[in-house]
């Protein structure tokens, strides 16, 4: 991934203006984001990366006889009411005319497929809860720690949060539009991120890249208890550092 983090692909470029530069925005939450984030990094802090808070880490199962899946087929209505949800959001970090490129950047291009663009040598495609919770995952350990990460690294941290979504309660009770949302909404945030870091490394920017690293580690230790740069990516995927 970071080698074709230099390139800036029309949908990150009216994100990478200077309101984003400098430091990384909240996170787009959407309607499924925080709940779901929050529950399945639980899992996936407690029983993949034995990392645990206060007492041991409870098992959890899906619902008896129901299958799981992270497989969606995407809705063109559920994408809209995503991206108009994520121009509102982007309105309120950075006024309306910020609000208005953003808007206009994903009418012009389709930011799903731009996303696909920058995985897809990693081995990550759309459809998938599990390729987008991987691909943010890997992004913000790489902008924490100015990382890389290979192809193998990469799908063994999709296994590896497959595993804990599909054994997730709270993931099985998800509709296939929810699990669009979820994934969609990670895919965009993704594209912000991305595109504040690379606009920080075309700049050599040093003190912007350690403030951006430093915004990765604390969402990251707000939302799921996780400090990023103790982790490291294997290919076995996240493993306690």
């Amino acid at each position: 991934m970071s080698a074709r983090l230099a390139v800036a692909l029309a949908a990150c470029v009216a994100l990478a203006t200077p309101a984003f530069a400098q430091d990384i925005p909240a996170p787009f939450e959407g309607l499924m984001l925080q709940e779901m984030h929050r529950t399945v990094m639980d899992d996936l802090r407690e029983r993949n990366l034995g990392i645990r808070g206060n007492g041991p880490a409870k098992p959890r199962a899906a619902a008896a006889g129901q299958a799981v899946s992270t497989a969606y087929r995407p809705s063109p209505q559920v994408s809209a009411k995503v991206r108009a949800q994520f121009a509102q959001h982007m309105t309120r970090q950075a006024g309306a005319e910020g609000g208005r490129k953003v808007a206009a950047a994903m009418q012009a291009r389709d930011p799903v497929r731009n996303w696909a663009q920058l995985v897809a040598a990693d081995g990550l495609r759309p459809g998938d809860a599990a390729d987008a919770l991987a691909g943010y995952w890997v992004l913000n350990w790489m902008i924490a720690n100015r990382g890389d990460n290979n192809r193998a690294q990469t799908l063994a941290v999709r296994d590896q949060v497959r595993v804990i979504m599909t054994s997730n309660p709270a993931y099985a009770r998800l509709s296939e539009a929810q699990r669009q949302e979820f994934a969609e909404v990670l895919m965009l945030n993704f594209l912000v991120q991305q595109a504040a870091y690379v606009d920080a490394l075309k700049r050599g920017d040093q003190a912007a890249l350690q403030r951006l690293g430093d915004a990765a580690v604390a969402r990251f230790k707000g939302e799921m208890g996780v400090d990023l740069r103790r982790l490291r990516l294997t290919e076995r995927g996240f493993a306690k550092g």
